[in-house]
């Protein structure tokens, strides 16, 4: 058999022998020698294309594929899919069900014969609580079926973490992550012009990177290195050298205070669902950055490692967070579920949690990790898991600042261990009770919600900790003017969010806002939620439309992010 990891990885993307099985579970239908009807193009998400629009049920997929020699191992990588999988290769080797949406998932295969291979998958895209529990109809998000990002087989599972260990003389720590042994001499080639030779320890390094410079928003400078050693492929992995940190009531980026100016954003598009374009990733990043605006928080999933890609080459800072949305709160329990008591759902958070760390670990933009977006910081058995998700982040050494967004916070027992504070608050728009112009503007800043009111609440309690305010935002509906500023039409969202800015940018006890929304987004449907429709399905909070055209607030947003 061929040395598995020097064969390069192979793209499973394009056409895909298809068939959509409505309102039936992947187990009533997962049949390898099902009967296509239609053909599926991969990435994509299949209840975006007009025949299967916004319908839940299972889809079937089939494609063939060719190794040119036997191999003693590979893994199948998918880049992310909806809502449950199950993967099986020549109809009898099954790399099992998984119930992960968003996640990069590593399926081990196992040997491979040489010749032509059948790989099947069914992707389950319904709303089930029985089976599948890190999704549910609430989520103020669509939930799409199909693979979001790519997929392909991969020969070589063997990885490098970057730490960095020292910014300001350069020294990193490198680990070598699923090495046949932990003892070793290689040599490493940075930048493609600087060599030298190490001897790897318990699978470890550490170094003095040659002529270093560091990353950050201004200066996003990014190294390379290569891994040389005998009878293993070259491996190469790309990092930045920065630190992020809190000291205080600051946030420390390489050593210097930072202030967290942006917007909360879902990696998704109203034509395409989550399968959206490189080009798309990067047209809303230049939107982002013209906004004066340093910081994305990816709401509320893992994200895209392209989009990462991006941002780090870009100069963006980036919270990333685990799928979750609501969980424990007396709206979510309607049924008598609290997930949060429930032990599957409680393995799968720390599960998705530890992969998310281990996927973006040499991604230097992103500074933050979090999860459980709004679960209710007031219950024991939530703290017990924000607790546990802290460990296991910590427990992976990634040199990010662990924290989660909460939006109960008279009586939060939660934020005890986080690095940060960050909540969520609506002052005067949930529910939508406004008043006044001048009436909204003194509830939004000493309301019994204001954020003056709540950011006094925290300080007290935390005397030490930073403070951002993680979500706030309104609904604007594009090209509907009012000049008395309606509810939500354009002058109404821009007269929330002045106040808004105003307010959270004269607080000295802040030091950070993501505006809730980057772009508006389809959110939960008749087809998946008992909860009040909203108006054609979608959130209208975003700064930008769906097709990303600027509403009224733009402008207003870009002149105070100007002023930090």
């Amino acid at each position: 058999m061929a040395h598995t990891n020097f064969l390069p990885p192979l793209s499973l993307n394009g056409s895909w022998e298809f068939r959509f099985e409505e309102g039936k579970s992947l187990e009533e239908v997962a049949n390898p020698a099902f009967e296509a009807t239609d053909t599926m193009v991969v990435p994509a998400c299949y209840d975006t294309f007009p025949k299967w629009f916004l319908k839940r049920g299972t889809g079937l997929y089939r494609r063939t594929f060719t190794l040119a020699q036997p191999v003693e191992n590979a893994w199948l990588v998918v880049e992310g899919m909806g809502l449950r999988g199950d993967f099986r290769i020549d109809g009898h080797t099954t790399l099992g069900v998984h119930p992960y949406p968003y996640a990069r998932l590593e399926l081990e295969t196992g040997p491979l014969d040489a010749g032509t291979h059948v790989l099947f998958a069914a992707l389950d895209n319904r709303l089930d609580w029985k089976t599948i529990k890190l999704v549910r109809p609430y989520y103020d998000f669509y939930l799409y079926g199909g693979f979001y990002r790519g997929i392909s087989l991969v020969f070589d599972h063997r990885k490098l973490f970057v730490r960095t260990r020292d910014y300001k003389s350069g020294i990193i720590e490198l680990e070598a992550v699923d090495f046949p042994a932990g003892e070793f001499a290689a040599e490493l080639c940075f930048d493609e012009a600087h060599s030298m030779k190490v001897d790897f320890r318990d699978y470890r390094a550490t170094v003095c990177v040659p002529q270093f410079k560091l990353w950050s928003p201004e200066h996003p400078n990014l190294h390379r290195v290569t891994l040389k050693a005998e009878g293993m492929a070259p491996l190469a992995v790309r990092f930045g050298i920065r630190e992020i940190k809190t000291e205080g009531r600051r946030i420390l980026l390489n050593g210097e205070p930072i202030y967290l100016k942006g917007v909360n954003r879902h990696d998704s598009h109203i034509e395409f669902g989550v399968a959206t374009f490189e080009s798309q990733m990067l047209r809303d990043l230049q939107l982002i950055k013209s906004l004066n605006a340093n910081f994305i928080r990816g709401a509320h999933y893992q994200q895209s490692q392209r989009f990462l890609d991006l941002c780090d080459e870009m100069g963006l800072l980036v919270w990333e967070e685990s799928l979750g949305w609501g969980n424990g709160q007396p709206y979510t329990q309607r049924n008598g579920i609290n997930e949060l008591l429930d032990s599957d759902f409680v393995q799968q958070q720390l599960f998705q949690t530890r992969e998310m760390v281990r996927t973006s670990f040499n991604h230097p933009s992103v500074i933050i990790f979090g999860f459980l977006n709004e679960c209710d910081g007031r219950q024991p058995e939530c703290k017990t898991l924000v607790d546990a998700l802290i460990d296991v982040i910590r427990a992976e050494d990634s040199g990010r600042l662990v924290t989660f967004a909460c939006n109960v916070w008279n009586g939060d027992l939660c934020n005890e261990r986080t690095d940060l504070v960050a909540f969520n608050a609506y002052p005067g728009v949930i529910p939508l009770k406004p008043g006044l112009p001048e009436e909204l503007a003194a509830n939004v800043r000493d309301g019994a919600g204001g954020f003056n009111t709540i950011t006094r609440y925290f300080r007290e309690k935390y005397p030490d900790k930073p403070i951002i305010v993680s979500e706030s935002g309104v609904g604007g509906q594009y090209g509907c003017h009012d000049e008395a500023a309606a509810c939500l039409t354009e002058e109404f969202q821009n007269e929330f969010l002045n106040d808004v800015l105003e307010t959270i940018f004269t607080n000295p006890d802040l030091t950070g806002y993501a505006i809730w929304q980057f772009a508006d987004n389809r959110t939960y449907h008749r087809n998946s939620s008992s909860e009040p429709g909203k108006p054609y399905g979608i959130s209208i909070a975003g700064l930008y439309n769906s097709q990303r055209q600027p509403k009224l607030s733009v402008q207003t947003v870009r002149k105070w992010f100007g002023t930090r």
